[in-house]
Protein backbone atom coordinates (compact mmCIF):
# COMPACT_ATOMS: atom_id res chain seq x y z
CA UNK A 1 0.00 0.00 0.00
CA UNK A 2 1.01 3.87 -1.16
CA UNK A 3 1.69 6.06 1.85
CA UNK A 4 3.29 9.51 2.41
CA UNK A 5 5.56 10.92 -0.09
CA UNK A 6 4.85 7.89 -2.80
CA UNK A 7 0.84 8.47 -2.22
CA UNK A 8 1.04 12.06 -3.21
CA UNK A 9 3.60 11.45 -6.08
CA UNK A 10 0.54 8.87 -7.20
CA UNK A 11 -2.32 11.84 -7.15
CA UNK A 12 0.39 14.64 -8.89
CA UNK A 13 1.38 11.41 -11.67
CA UNK A 14 -2.61 11.45 -11.84
CA UNK A 15 -2.88 14.71 -12.64
CA UNK A 16 -0.18 14.32 -15.87
CA UNK A 17 -2.41 11.72 -17.30
CA UNK A 18 -5.44 14.05 -17.09
CA UNK A 19 -3.63 16.41 -19.24
CA UNK A 20 -2.66 13.61 -21.75
CA UNK A 21 -6.12 12.57 -21.74
CA UNK A 22 -7.76 16.27 -22.40
CA UNK A 23 -4.78 16.54 -24.92
CA UNK A 24 -6.30 13.41 -26.68
CA UNK A 25 -10.23 14.68 -26.22
CA UNK A 26 -10.80 11.73 -24.05
CA UNK A 27 -13.00 13.17 -21.54
CA UNK A 28 -14.43 10.38 -19.23
CA UNK A 29 -11.19 8.89 -18.47
CA UNK A 30 -9.91 12.52 -18.10
CA UNK A 31 -12.79 13.60 -15.76
CA UNK A 32 -12.50 10.38 -13.56
CA UNK A 33 -8.48 11.06 -12.98
CA UNK A 34 -9.53 14.39 -11.72
CA UNK A 35 -12.88 12.96 -9.70
CA UNK A 36 -10.27 10.08 -8.23
CA UNK A 37 -7.83 12.89 -6.94
CA UNK A 38 -10.42 15.22 -5.60
CA UNK A 39 -12.10 12.36 -3.58
CA UNK A 40 -8.47 10.93 -2.28
CA UNK A 41 -7.24 14.35 -1.13
CA UNK A 42 -10.71 15.00 0.52
CA UNK A 43 -10.68 11.67 2.25
CA UNK A 44 -7.74 12.24 3.87
CA UNK A 45 -8.84 15.86 4.41
CA UNK A 46 -5.73 17.15 2.79
CA UNK A 47 -4.46 20.90 3.83
CA UNK A 48 -4.88 23.56 2.16
CA UNK A 49 -2.05 23.95 0.44
CA UNK A 50 -1.79 20.49 -1.07
CA UNK A 51 -5.13 21.30 -2.53
CA UNK A 52 -4.33 25.03 -3.71
CA UNK A 53 -1.65 22.58 -5.27
CA UNK A 54 -3.90 20.37 -7.43
CA UNK A 55 -6.90 22.24 -7.55
CA UNK A 56 -5.74 26.10 -7.64
CA UNK A 57 -6.84 29.49 -5.88
CA UNK A 58 -9.42 31.77 -6.22
CA UNK A 59 -9.43 35.20 -4.97
CA UNK A 60 -12.10 36.83 -3.36
CA UNK A 61 -14.05 37.96 -6.84
CA UNK A 62 -13.67 34.64 -8.11
CA UNK A 63 -10.33 35.26 -10.28
CA UNK A 64 -7.95 32.74 -10.75
CA UNK A 65 -4.85 33.98 -8.54
CA UNK A 66 -2.63 30.76 -9.46
CA UNK A 67 -3.79 27.61 -11.42
CA UNK A 68 -3.32 24.17 -9.77
CA UNK A 69 -2.30 20.90 -11.45
CA UNK A 70 -5.77 20.02 -12.70
CA UNK A 71 -6.24 23.38 -14.87
CA UNK A 72 -10.11 24.66 -13.93
CA UNK A 73 -10.84 25.58 -17.37
CA UNK A 74 -9.76 21.75 -18.36
CA UNK A 75 -11.77 20.36 -15.66
CA UNK A 76 -14.81 22.10 -16.86
CA UNK A 77 -14.50 21.13 -20.42
CA UNK A 78 -13.95 17.20 -19.33
CA UNK A 79 -16.86 17.59 -17.65
CA UNK A 80 -19.41 19.35 -20.00
CA UNK A 81 -18.04 16.85 -23.01
CA UNK A 82 -19.12 14.11 -20.89
CA UNK A 83 -22.70 15.52 -19.93
CA UNK A 84 -23.12 16.14 -23.16
CA UNK A 85 -22.38 12.49 -24.43
CA UNK A 86 -23.60 10.43 -21.55
CA UNK A 87 -20.52 9.38 -20.15
CA UNK A 88 -20.99 10.42 -16.45
CA UNK A 89 -22.73 8.52 -13.53
CA UNK A 90 -24.00 12.71 -12.82
CA UNK A 91 -26.90 12.35 -15.17
CA UNK A 92 -27.60 8.99 -15.72
CA UNK A 93 -31.74 8.12 -15.37
CA UNK A 94 -31.92 5.45 -12.92
CA UNK A 95 -35.15 2.95 -13.75
CA UNK A 96 -37.03 1.10 -11.31
CA UNK A 97 -36.38 -2.32 -10.63
CA UNK A 98 -39.39 -3.88 -12.24
CA UNK A 99 -40.59 -7.65 -12.07
CA UNK A 100 -38.85 -8.39 -8.75
CA UNK A 101 -40.04 -10.35 -6.29
CA UNK A 102 -41.61 -8.53 -3.36
CA UNK A 103 -40.42 -5.14 -5.84
CA UNK A 104 -43.03 -3.09 -7.29
CA UNK A 105 -43.33 -1.16 -10.47
CA UNK A 106 -42.12 2.09 -8.50
CA UNK A 107 -38.88 -0.21 -7.57
CA UNK A 108 -40.02 0.27 -3.68
CA UNK A 109 -39.52 -2.91 -1.73
CA UNK A 110 -43.20 -4.21 -0.57
CA UNK A 111 -43.57 -5.31 2.91
CA UNK A 112 -44.83 -9.16 3.08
Amino acid sequence: MLEGKGFMDKLRREAGLFKGYMREKRYPEAKYCYDSVLAALVLMEADRETMREFFGERGERGVILKEGLFPEWQVQEAYLACIRSGDTYENKGYRPLENQPGIGGDGYERGG
